[in-house]
């Protein structure tokens, strides 16, 4: 008998069944897909980010007069069966890894296969290689991730229609790209293949893109975007998908009521993600779950005591990284010793967009409805040395400060390396650093998180009253 059973081997399942084999406890991982890593390594994160650096480059390239290199002939010709190569090395070479580590641990089994639920403490296993294996276990945590939401339109079934993880093993360029859902993924891709040659149209149902984001910087993304040439819609309702045979019309409404249909080669479907709980045999038990996931409490057990669930399985945020600070959190309480389980007060996320939009903590209506007094340290791009040599400086970042505790309580960047400043950002919102230490801390020069000190100084020197000389 195992102590622990593990089902998901993602960012959730693996780090918390290494942290108990690493404790000594014998552990039993069971994972459904090709390797470890979940949707992030093979169907999300990672891939994507390997087109967005191709798109970079290419970018880079045709603004290389701007810096003074005159590159000979035309525009270089982009091999996509050479980008898909590049992409499927580097998740083998990450899955690999994965795989060898795990392998490590004396007390881990991994296992790949399918695992359903018999009882609160007995599992079958329906094996990849064929077969079943019943496994009986102490405790459980349920990590099986997410599926992409496919709304009831009609016509979404059609062969011309991809979701977020179908896009990426696409086997060339769509000339016409219509993305249905302005959220992160929908503006990552539409960028991404912009970048790529297609004609791209984003349709929204809300009123504007990504909706929990800072109102301010998501229209300032907007407005970049447009400039680059890609169409959005906001408050646009789709009505129905239509097969032409070569491609598809998605015939939609607009915010002011105009009927409208746009032709494409093809069309995306990013309109959010739900919880992976089909099939686990949870009826065998008493969890609870509805549309927003695995209803767990504080420490993310579930009304079953003795399974746990986290990441993706239990709802929002879903990030890759909060499953695994999840992870290592619960893995702590399961073995009896002190663990600070994550807040989404103090999380941080990245949108991979172009420029890089991060995000930690709250915003302001956020900090005024959690009842804070917010001020506001503003720092412009513009101004920014390392964005202007980089030639990346439309941008803004926006410190939030409670004016009673002084404590910084969400940072919030719109620029080209904005996911390498949230480390920094998410240290000064978990912590609780006042302000005045941010100002006072020396950042290096010329570099972006010099922002974070220079928009400080100016918060606080605004702060003082003047003297009337």
């Amino acid at each position: 008998m195992s102590e622990f059973l593990i089902i998901g081997g993602g960012p959730a399942g693996t780090p918390a069944a290494m942290a108990l084999a690493q404790a000594d406890r014998k552990v039993t991982l069971v994972e459904e897909g090709p390797g470890l890593g979940g949707t992030c390594l093979f169907e999300g994160c990672i891939p994507s980010k390997i087109f967005r650096e191709t798109a970079r480059r290419l970018r880079e390239i045709d603004e290389s007069l701007d810096f003074g290199l005159c590159l000979p002939g035309t525009r270089p010709h982009l091999d996509w069966s050479a980008v898909q190569a590049r992409k499927r090395a580097i998740l083998q070479r990450r899955s690999q890894a994965a795989l060898e580590h795990v392998r490590r641990f004396p007390t881990l089994e991994l296992i790949q296969g399918r695992a359903r639920l018999l009882s609160p403490r007995s599992a079958e296993i329906a094996l990849s290689g064929g077969g079943q294996r019943r496994v009986e276990f102490e405790k459980a945590v349920i990590a099986t991730g997410s599926v992409p939401v496919r709304p009831p339109i009609p016509g979404v079934e059609n062969p011309r229609v991809l979701d977020s993880e179908g896009i990426l093993d696409i086997d060339h360029v769509p000339a016409d790209l219509v993305v249905i859902g302005g959220g992160p993924i929908g503006v990552e891709l539409g960028q991404i293949f912009h970048a790529f040659g297609s004609r791209v149209l984003i349709l929204e149902a809300a009123s504007r893109l990504l909706g929990p984001v800072d109102p301010e910087l998501s229209d300032r993304l907007r407005a970049h975007m447009e400039r680059e040439g890609i169409e959005i819609l906001t408050g646009s309702q789709v009505k129905a998908i239509v097969n032409t045979g070569g491609g598809a019309y998605v015939q939609y409404v607009t915010a002011t009521g105009e009927p409208c249909q746009r032709h494409a080669e093809n069309v995306l479907l990013v309109t959010g993600r739900h919880p992976r709980v089909e099939g686990l045999g949870l009826e065998h038990t008493r969890v609870r779950h509805g549309p927003h996931g695995i209803e767990v409490d504080a420490h993310l057990e579930t009304a079953e005591a003795g399974i746990h669930a986290l990441g993706d399985a239990v709802g929002q945020p879903m990030f890759a990284h909060w499953a695994s600070a999840q992870a290592l959190a619960l893995a702590r309480h399961l073995l009896g010793l002190p663990a600070a389980f994550p807040r989404p007060a103090s999380n941080s996320a990245v949108i991979f967009s172009t420029p890089e939009l991060g995000m930690v903590g709250l915003t302001e209506d956020q900090a005024r409805a959690a009842g804070l007094d917010p001020a506001v340290a503003r720092y412009d791009y513009a101004q920014d040395a390392r964005a202007q040599i980089a030639g990346r400086d439309q941008g803004l970042l926006k410190i939030l400060y409670d004016r009673r505790s002084r404590k910084v309580v969400g940072i919030h960047a719109l620029v080209e390396g904005a996911a390498d400043l949230m480390g920094e950002a998410a240290l000064a919102v978990a912590a609780g650093i006042p302000i005045e230490a941010l100002a006072t801390a020396i950042h290096p020069h010329p570099t972006l998180t010099e922002s974070f000190g220079l928009a400080a100084r100016a918060a606080l020197a605004a702060e003082r009253p003047r003297s009337d000389g």
